[in-house]
This record gives C-alpha cells, structure tokens and sequence, in this order.
C-alpha cells in the first residue's frame, strides 16, 4: 500500500514537470470478418501519414501488434483481398494505456477483380451488420469529448437526430422520435436489463447517471426505429452496448479523482501465459456540491456506487466464457424544515428517501461449430430494486406517512443465438430467449379524500416470456443489400403473443449517395408489476389488468445519405410509425403512451393508439485534422388518443430539436492535447396536463384539469455545454485534467407546475441551475 500511494504522488508530480521526449505506445488488436467473426490472416494494417510508414499484417488469428507509435491522433488504413477497405479516423493513442482494437471488415459481394471498391471511413458504421436504417455506432471518446455528456453514454447520445434529451440537466432520460423514454430496450452483452440508471424509477430510461463507467465500454450502437429482428419487446429503439475485454498483455489503471467522486478501473491478464483477461471498474460518489450550486438541493444528498466488470476466459476447444456483471446502488433523501415559520411550500415540510439498487450478471459462451459459424449462449439474472418512503410534518411537528413504495423486479434468462455465414452474399442468424420474470410490489399511500393511510397495490407473483428471431441478410452486389427477419414474442401470463415482420435495404446508387428503407412491426409488454399488482376491491383484491396485451407499432423509414467528402456526410431520415393496441382508461384521456414508468393499478384496455410523424438531419465532420462539429435537427409530431377517444398532443411532443455540437484540439509539445468542445440544444417544451386552481383550493390538494390535458406547453429551452480537456503523456503514465461545465448560461426553465397549498396558487418546478465538474484522471 505504501509503494501505491509513493508511485502515485511521483505520477503526479511528473505531471507537473513533464519529459523532454515524444513517448511511444503501441497499437493492438484483432481484424475479424464482420458477418461470422472469423479473425482473417494476412490484413494489412496501417497507421496513416508516418514516416517510416508503420504498419502489420495479422496472423493466423486476425491479431496483429504495431509498436513505437507516437503519442497523439492517428487514422488506421485496414484492407484485405476481397473484403472492403477501411480507414478509422482519429485513434487516440496515450501513453499511459496500449490502444486495443478491433476491426470488422465486409466481404464484397463481387470479387475485387470485377469491381474496384476505395477507402472509405469507417466511423459511424454500426457493428452488427443486420442494421441499414435509423442506427449508428458510438464509441468511448465521444462520451467525454461531446460536451455535456460528462462521460455518460446515454448523454452522449442525446446529441443524435431523433433523440430528445429530457427538459434538464439532473436527468438522462431519452425519448425517441417522439416515443415515451420506457419504449427504450437496454442490453449488455446481449442481454436484456432493466433500466441501468441511478435514481431511477421503473420503466423509464431517465436517472442522474449510469450505471457502469464508460471505461468499459467498447464501441456499440443505437437504434432509433425498425432495428432488425433480433430486438424485441420494444417500441422506439435500442441501446445495445458492449463491453471490451481486458489487456491480455499487461496491467493497466486507471484512478480518477472529482466533483463527481472516484473512479478506480483496472485490467490485466490473468497470466502470461494464457490470454484469459480481467476489466472491472468501480464509482463513489457524494454529491454534496450540489446544493452549493442550487438552493433546491439543500438537504437533498444524492449518492450512488457501482460496480462493472469483465471476465474473458478463452479455451483452445471449448470456445470462449465470458463472465459480465454491473451492478449499484444509489440513494437520496430530503430533509423536512425543523421550524414551521419557514415553511412557505409542502415541500418545506415534507421528507423523502428514495433507494436503488440494479444489477446484473451473465455467463456467455461462445463457440465456433464451423469456420464461418458460431454458436453463441447465456444465462443471466437481472435484479431491479426500488424503496421509496414520503412523512409529512404536522403543524404539532409530528410525522404523518404520505407514501410507501416497496417495487421489485427480477429476471432468469437462458438464451442461444446461431450465426451462419453462406459463401459472400448469404448470412443468416436465429435465437431463442426464455425468460422467468418475478415481481413483488406493496405500495401504500394517503387517501387525498379521507385522509387515511392504507394500501393502495400489492402483489406477488412470477410469470413467463418466451422469445426467438430469425434474420438474413443478402449482399445482391456489393450496392445492394437486404435484411428481413421475423421476431416472436409469447407472453406465458395471458396467452398473449406477437409475431414482428422486419426488412430493411439500403443501396448504394452511387460513389456518395444512398438510399435505405425500413420497416418493422414492434411490440412492447408493460412492466410486469401492471399485469399482476392487486388493489382493494370489495373487501378483497382484484388483478384488474391479468389480461393487458402487447403495445404494438409499425415503423416505416425512407433514408438519403450523402457522403460529401471522406470525413464530411449529409443525412436525411423521414419516419412515420403507428401505434395501437396502447393499454389506456376507459373514458379518460389517460393513456401509458405518456408515461415514464410510473406506478400505475387502475383498470387499463388496449384500446388506444398514436402517430408519430418526422424527419432527422444529420450533418457531421468526423473529427480530422484536429477538429469536427456536428448538427443535427429533429422535426417531429407525435398524437394520441386516449380511452376517451380525444386526439391530443402527447406529453412528448416537443416538435423540434436543434444540437449544434463542435470541438479542436490542439497538440502541445509533441506530446500533450488540449481540448475545446462547446455544444448548444435548443428544444421544444413537454406538453402536460394543466392544474385546476379552484378545485384545488376547495380541495386543499393539487387536482388535475383533465378537459385540458396536454393542451398547454412548458416553454422552449436553450442550454449551452462546455468541456475543455488537457491531456499528457509521460513515458509511463497519462494524465488528463477535464472541466465540464452542463447549462454555461445557467438557465433554469420551467419543467413542470405544482399546487402550493399554503399560498393557494399554482408554482413552477424549475430544472437545476449550472453545473460544473472538474476531474482529474492518471492512467498507468
């Protein structure tokens, strides 16, 4: 322990002092075929516009090794005979970490003999090759470099067209093309896990932060409508990330210290001898700062920690184990005010906690039945935990209990999945997914009417869901593919089931232009807890919604790509997707078409429906030369009719949004880089459900003016980000000093309205003010 803390204030003060010469590290990694994951022999492997020029040829295994690369940016030339070049722009390499890649190659449909295929950049490009429409990779750099997303994936993706981030900065909800944020499927590692958030509630994607770092992170992707068959039960897209393996040549760390907590991160292999590899990372965090930055935090300490990891156990014959878990719990409360003089709101009067714990863990397995085919399997259990308590102080300062939530989701999941590659044009893949769903809820709360405290919901129980997919893809030329597959879905409760058509294409009319189409029918199941929670009923309790069906909507997309020069691309994207069979009240404007996730027992019928209508733009330069910038804009309408039949704006539907993203980097002293990244969002404001100020009064309760029901609309909101960076290389270790700085401007829009009882009148709920966080990370 002594020899750590020793080697980490010599680190840290050379970071001060700095080394006369240009450190070196080496690049790594492995070229695979895109379709079967087959590593290919004798790649060429390039680092662009060195001198000598450096460079390797992969071995028997696809692995190749480039040593004595100069610190700093570097683009990677990939090509193979018979497969499409690539360029991969803008590698960091640092000093303090080997870089570690791993790159997919496409066979041509026609040999290269017939037709001539040139170097393209291979920067947003999904990874899974059954995607055509409405998707896009993002890799690990983009979380810190976009501003704003403070090293938070699900922030980062915000910056996408069709994305609409919420009206805040202490949320990193996602809504999609106009969808409610819980029609989002997570996965990690291909499996299925409940919402990866820190005060988070159930069914909804938003939370203060994720779950895991992003340290563990390997390139993945996100999909915004009609992604391909092997995705089911959801409704507006999918977050599909991957984690890396762990250096299998050397130990590596990574300690971050800041306003948000610390960071430690660690990798390795287990033994020289073998290429079996560890990667976990661990968080803590106290947000204490906070109420420093806005008064509305005071007394309300937010705190979280988490855990992510690993484990790549590769075997001669038996194929590759990989052992994947995350896991946290977050926490927060507000403390009531001791003197009634000051209380001016319930709020002031009132105390909450709100506890979190997520987790997951799986055992994958994967191993090849032929050279072109795998076999790929899990089992996993995921874990969802969410206590919520509010009291209220009397007026004789004694506690009255408002609201108990007790909610608890847990998962068993076995799934196999085939991948079969057929000569250069034919790929086909199949799986099957069997899940075991537990469920306990007991929630207790305040009759507004009464006055009583009693139960409102209960349950218990487990249930089944049953998945499978089928999906092929077909290169017809090397400018003309198509995907179609159908997924399955037999809820085992009810009976109830769903069969999904997918297809998609995408041609290459010519050198830079494009054209795709996509279409898919998705289905989305409720929380489980809406189909078996129990309410009083007749001196008893009823299961009002046993028999809900799916959410279902049909997404069609027309695409245009233009890809201006090698690093500069214009993108178009018109969507529209009908939703129907949406659970709703009957007679009521009440629709889970606008909700987040929320607790919800009353009766529901599948009887209502939506329609959301748009075009996306993206134009970006990838960052070349030292520099890129990004904008994109979202125009959407997005309606509903609920149980009572009433076509209404949904709570959603902010019409616009407008991302203007932009960053430089500059190389000091050969060896360090300094970082500038600035970003601007200007969006529409949520539609909600007015407040009757009379009725309230009488009632002395807040009470909701239902004629009206997402007529009015909270106003338009600007937010400015900022993040500088400083990074430096040393010959053993890199240091990286980061200031991110979330609403530059400190704008605190209205997100929402309550009645205040004591001043009998209607007040704002405003968004948090600005946010700084300043970090300092050693990598070695």
């Amino acid at each position: 322990m002594f020899k750590t803390q020793i080697l980490l204030l010599v680190l840290l003060a050379s970071f001060f002092t700095g080394l006369a010469q240009t450190p070196t590290q080496s690049i790594r990694g492995k070229v695979i075929d895109a379709a079967s994951s087959t590593g290919l022999e004798g790649a060429n492997v390039v680092v662009l516009n060195t001198d000598p020029l450096l460079g390797a040829t992969t071995d028997v295994k696809g692995v190749f090794k480039i040593e004595k690369v100069k610190v700093g940016r570097h683009s990677i030339k990939v090509s193979y005979v018979g497969y499409k070049t690539v360029v991969i722009p803008e590698i960091m390499v640092s000093s303090g970490k080997e870089t570690v890649l791993t790159i997919d190659l496409e066979e041509m449909a026609v040999t290269a003999g017939e037709v001539e295929i040139k170097a393209g950049v291979s920067k947003d490009k999904t990874i899974n090759p059954m995607a055509m429409v409405s998707s896009r990779s993002f890799n690990v750099d983009e979380t810190r470099r976009y501003a704003g997303s403070v090293d938070d994936p699900m922030r980062a993706v915000s910056n996408f067209a069709g994305v609409v981030s919420n009206p805040g900065v202490s949320s990193n909800q996602i809504m999609i093309r106009g969808n409610s944020p819980k029609g989002l499927l997570w996965r990690v590692e291909g499996m299925d896990i409940p919402n990866p958030n820190h005060f988070a509630f159930v069914g909804t994607s938003g939370g203060g932060f994720t779950i895991f770092s992003s340290q563990v992170l390997t390139n993945s992707d996100f999909y915004t409508a009609a992604f391909p068959a092997q995705f089911g039960n959801a409704l507006s897209g999918v977050f599909d990330m991957r984690f890396r393996n762990g250096n299998t040549t050397r130990h590596e760390y990574a300690l971050q210290l800041g306003f948000q907590g610390l960071d430690v991160a660690a990798e390795g292999p287990f033994s020289k001898k073998h290429t079996a590899s560890y990667l976990f990372n661990y968080r803590y965090s106290v947000l204490y700062f906070l109420q420093y930055i806005d008064p509305w935090m005071k007394n309300k300490i937010p705190q979280f920690q988490d855990l992510s990891f690993k484990i790549h156990l590769p075997t001669p014959k038996a194929g590759t184990f990989s052992i994947v878990g995350i896991g946290g719990t977050s926490r927060v409360t507000s403390v009531a005010e001791k003197d009634s003089a000051a209380w001016e709101t319930m709020e002031d009067r009132s105390q909450s906690t709100l506890d979190n714990k997520m987790g997951a863990l799986a055992l994958v397995h994967q191993v090849y039945v032929t050279k072109h085919a795998f076999l790929r399997s899990y089992i996993s259990t995921t874990y969802n935990d969410i206590v919520s308590s509010a009291e209220l102080y009397t007026s004789g300062y004694t506690l009255l209990p408002e609201d108990s939530t007790k909610h608890r989701n847990y998962r068993v999941t076995g799934s196999v999945n085939y991948n079969q590659k057929f000569g250069t044009r034919y790929t086909l893949m199949g799986g099957i997914t069997f899940t075991k769903l537990f469920y306990e809820l007991d929630m207790k709360g305040r009759n507004p009417f009464t006055g009583e405290f009693g139960q409102v919901a209960k349950g218990r129980g487990n249930t089944n869901l049953l998945q499978a997919f089928t999906e092929t893809r077909i290169d017809f030329t090397n400018d003309f593919s198509v995907t179609a597959g159908l997924n399955f879905q037999y809820f085992l409760l009810n009976s109830h089931y769903a069969l999904e058509p997918r297809i998609a294409c995408r041609w290459q009319v010519a050198s830079k232009h494009a054209l795709s189409f996509g279409y898919g029918l998705h289905s989305q199941l409720e929380d489980v807890g809406i189909y078996l929670a129990e309410i009083p009923a007749d001196g008893g309790t009823i299961s009002p919604n046993t028999s809900l069906n799916f959410s279902r909507a049909n997404h069609f997309v027309i695409g245009y790509d233009y890809l201006i020069r090698a690093d500069l691309r214009l993108k178009a994207e018109t969507y529209y997707q009908v939703l129907y069979d949406i659970p709703v009240m009957q007679g009521s404007y009440y629709s889970l078409i606008n909700s987040t996730g929320d607790y919800f027992s009353e009766p529901l019928q599948n009887t209502g429906s939506g329609r959301n209508i748009g075009i996306d733009l993206t134009f970006e330069k990838f960052l070349t030369n030292q520099y890129y910038y990004l904008a994109t804009v979202s125009l959407f309408s997005s309606t509903y009719r609920g149980g009572d039949g009433i076509e209404r704006s949904t709570r959603f539907n902010s019409n616009y949004v407008i991302n203007l993203l932009g960053g430089k980097e500059w190389t000091i002293r050969q060896k360090n880089i300094l970082g500038v990244n600035l970003k601007g969002s200007f969006t529409g404001g949520e539609h909600y459900v007015p407040i009757n100020l009379q009725k309230s009064i009488e009632q002395h309760r807040e009470v909701l003016d239902e004629a009206n029901a997402y007529k009015p609309q909270l106003s338009p909101f600007f937010y400015l980000d900022l993040t500088v960076t400083y990074r430096t290389n040393h010959n053993k270790f890199s240091g990286i000093w980061a200031l991110q700085v979330r609403n530059l401007l400190n704008q605190t829009p209205d997100v929402g309205y309550i009645y205040n009882d004591f001043t009998r009148s209607v007040e704002p709920e405003k968004s948090l003010g600005i946010i700084p966080l300043l970090s300092y990370k050693v990598e070695f």
